[in-house]
């Protein structure tokens, strides 16, 4: 078994407490990094919660109603085929619903505000977003 030197284990130990926030490895290190600071992000628990949002109303029917399937580029191909499933078994079983097939742009955690601008200029009654195909 080869052995690592001991100067190697040492730095990573230094590292792993420097990054755990010990403040008297720290200590030694203020002098060479007076002018430079670093943003973190703390990742303690808040104990406030986020605000709740309902969930919109159900409605009664989807006959006469628009709905959106919206392909959420998870994987970034576009177009998953569970929702063209979706849209034909919609054309088949419950024509009177309008299905309006669409991709995101870009990928998943990326907005898009002219999709969604132009779902409410279409006064959708439902959207339904794929992510996985």
């Amino acid at each position: 078994m080869k052995r690592k030197p001991l100067l190697s284990n040492c730095l990573l130990a230094v590292a792993v407490l420097i990054l755990s926030g010990i403040a008297p490895v720290q200590a030694g290190f203020d002098a060479v990094s007076r002018d430079k600071s670093i943003t973190v992000l703390n990742p303690a628990v808040t104990e406030k919660l986020a605000e709740r949002v309902p969930l919109a109303p159900r409605l009664d029917t989807l006959e006469g109603k628009t709905i959106y399937l919206v392909d959420m580029n998870y994987e970034g191909f576009g177009r998953t085929a569970v929702l063209y499933e979706m849209q034909a078994w919609f054309t088949k079983n419950m024509p009177g619903v309008k299905t309006i097939l669409k991709l995101k742009r870009d990928n998943y955690a990326s907005d898009d505000p002219a999709l969604w601008k132009e779902i409410a200029a279409n006064k959708a009654n439902g959207v339904i977003l794929g992510v996985a195909g």
